[in-house]
């Protein structure tokens, strides 16, 4: 089984092949046009999908249907390509390019393959490792596991230099991504000690930035901004990359460009181009401090620099690794190819334990977490992030926190929002998703405690799960359905549906009706907002408007509210019930109002309890001294929601006080 599994260098803009050959080494595979790496470049030509060179140089003629760079979009819900109405996700585009080395190789090697290591940039957070993943299987392989680019580097380099001991920091500069790992190699053993980097930073950025300069000195000669065309803008795109390639050996080259009839001879200095770029190259550097500073070392503890990636073949990045470091970079092994080659070793090696078989290589690697896992709390009004795993952790890693407990009677839900990143503001961090474990054995509030287990598993994947301490349960959860985001949290968006059950029993005629119709529409002039509805609900009388945010349609039905009989507050909880259901991501609140006590407590209390164990929040307000305020105060969720008022002025300003509450904690 093991001569069926490769090692796959997924790149932004060239993907690379290998496999471990007979004798225990490993080597690139050749693609079908004999090309040793293939650009990652996917070209929609009608019910065609071709990847590689045809494809990248079809991007000037047919811009529409090409796709470039789709790496950058990985774990992007909102990115999709659209071709004659269908919409293609990242991974769907990835597993394209990812099909295309899988036969290309299945051809070089005669026979099928079927499993795979992919590589992907150390600084991958969770959505994109999913991606990923998604992708392998999407081109029919089983993925092994995911390997980080930097680490799989270093085992090729390890490889190359057994029983020995140095520190390496590897400077990993793609097309479209940035990671610099330090990494202990002892003998056969490459430990991974600190990780950092960029995904969004690569040589595309050093090509956006001579491509700008180009258009701009085309537009003071001739008036005209390619940019603004997109087959122009392609054709650019390739004559500043291949004047970039130049500059690597040259100190000048000649770009040679025309558009609309117009021609541009413009001579470019490498020192002009190392002007433009200044900027990208100090973020590489300062991203270079940053590891040194999570590992704890310096320059001079640094053994040796490897490259990986090609843009590290610009010579400001070796001039600047070689000022830093006081040596030059190591050049033994080919940067393009490095991190494939790793992969194809670490493919060899989880194909023979998949298979029950002792590995033929021993080299063993231990890598660590790229980005500090965390939970989203409330504390003093703002939100945060409450850090569980810590950056540079090693993997596989977990950490089990068990004291949580549910908060109203019969909860049998949880909710948890999961973020990965070091920002003390989770809307600074990546957002994994709104978790919702449900199956909590309905208690009293407080007795059901949970512990809830967070783990990195060996691909830097996220794995959360809840266990209920009482019965051992393991509580399933899932991405909870709503719409909500964390943004809507933090800047009070919340969808919110309030229910105002009015009492309209013989007892609120005249004055006292005058009075909570006044109060209502206070309420409602204060608490009506963007995401809110309100309802009206009187009992007796039942539903008067359900719940909109129409403000005349409100108006209108508190002007009906009409005292009319007895109080059977059971049945107008229920009608509010009916009405508020349920629904991810949206608040509900029940107010109640009344001037004295139910017919039917019994019913009243069942039907609070069904709307508290549904995650509603229930505020009751007493008016009058006929009113049981023990038996109220019973049914509000916490002794805040409770209120009590002798007077109109009071009603009012109860009603207008809890408007301002529900707005500022929405």
């Amino acid at each position: 089984m093991a001569n069926r599994a490769v090692g796959i260098d997924l790149g932004t803009t060239f993907s690379a092949i290998a496999h471990v050959n007979k004798h225990g080494v490993p080597e690139i595979l050749h693609n079908a046009e004999g090309d040793r790496i293939t650009p990652s470049v996917v070209l929609f030509d009608d019910d065609e999908v071709i990847v590689g060179n045809y494809a990248k140089q079809s991007a000037v003629v047919y811009p529409d249907q090409v796709v470039e760079f789709i790496k950058r979009h990985m774990g992007d819900p909102d990115y999709t390509f659209v071709y004659r109405g269908e919409a293609y996700t990242p991974e769907r585009i990835s597993s394209f390019i990812l099909s295309k080395l899988k036969h290309d190789a299945e051809l070089r090697l005669g026979h099928r393959i079927d499993q795979a290591v992919i590589t992907v940039p150390a600084y991958f957070g969770d959505l994109q490792r999913q991606a990923t993943l998604r992708a392998g299987e999407l081109a029919g392989l089983k993925v092994l596991k995911l390997i980080n680019e930097p680490t799989a580097g270093a085992f090729a380099y390890g490889l190359n230099n057994p029983d020995s001991e140095k520190r390496v920091l590897v400077f990993d500069l793609g097309g479209g991504t940035f990671d610099v790992t330090i990494v202990h190699i002892r003998g056969r053993v490459i430990e991974v000690v600190a990780t950092t980097g960029d995904h969004q930073l690569g040589g595309k950025d050093w090509d956006e930035k001579l491509i700008t300069y180009a258009a701009e000195r085309f537009q003071e000669k001739h008036g005209l901004d390619p940019l603004e065309d997109l087959a122009a803008y392609h054709d650019l795109r390739q004559k500043c990359v291949s004047a970039k390639i130049g500059l690597t050996r040259r100190p000048k080259v000649n770009l040679f460009y025309d558009f609309k009839g117009k021609i541009m001879r413009l001579e470019v200095s490498r020192d002009k181009f190392e002007d433009l770029t200044a900027g990208l190259l100090r973020r590489c550097q300062l991203l270079v401090y940053d590891a040194l500073d999570d590992a704890k070392m310096t320059g001079d503890d640094i053994d040796t620099v490897l490259l990986a990636g090609g843009s590290t073949r610009m010579p400001m990045v070796r001039e600047m690794l070689k000022r830093e470091f006081n040596k030059a970079p190591a050049t033994d092994i080919n940067p393009d190819e490095c991190v494939a080659l790793g992969a194809a070793l670490t493919a060899a090696i989880e194909a023979a334990r998949d298979a029950g078989e002792e590995p033929s290589i021993d080299i063993v690697t231990h890598d660590v977490t790229s980005h500090s896992l965390g939970m989203v709390v409330f504390r003093e009004g703002n939100l945060h992030n409450s850090r569980i795993i810590s950056r540079n952790s090693r993997i596989p890693c977990e950490h089990t926190r068990d004291d949580y407990a549910t908060t109203h009677d019969g909860q049998t839900t949880m909710d948890l929002w999961l973020v990965q990143g070091e920002n003390e503001d989770p809307l600074e961090c990546n957002v994994l998703g709104h978790f919702e474990f449900y199956g909590i054995p309905p208690r009293p509030a407080g007795e059901s405690r949970l512990a809830v287990t967070y783990r990195y598993n060996s691909n830097g994947i996220v794995e959360v799960e809840a266990m209920d301490l009482r019965s051992g349960q393991t509580l399933a959860h899932r991405l909870s359905p709503g719409n909500v985001t964390l943004e809507d949290l933090a800047k009070n968006r919340v969808p919110t549906q309030v229910a105002l059950v009015i009492d309209c029993s013989g007892s609120m005629y005249g004055q006292s009706m005058e009075d909570a119709q006044t109060a209502a529409r206070s309420f409602v002039e204060r608490s009506l907002q963007p995401g809110r509805q309100v309802a009206i609900i009187a009992f007796p009388g039942g539903v008067l408007t359900p719940p909109t945010a129409d403000l005349e349609r409100i108006n209108e039905a508190i002007d009906a509210l009409t005292p009319i009989g007895s109080t059977p507050m059971g049945q107008g909880i229920r009608d509010a019930r009916d009405l508020l259901r349920p629904r991810a991501g949206v608040q509900r609140v029940f107010v109640v109002m009344t001037d004295g006590h139910p017919d039917d407590p019994d019913e009243v209390t069942s039907e609070i309890h069904r709307i508290r164990t549904s995650g509603g929040r229930v505020v009751a307000i007493g008016v009058g001294a006929q009113v049981q305020q023990d038996f109220l105060r019973s049914l509000a969720s916490r002794p805040a929601d409770y209120h009590f008022c002798n007077e109109s002025v009071e009603l009012e300003g109860t009603f207008i006080n809890l408007a301002t509450e529900l707005t500022a904690n929405q």
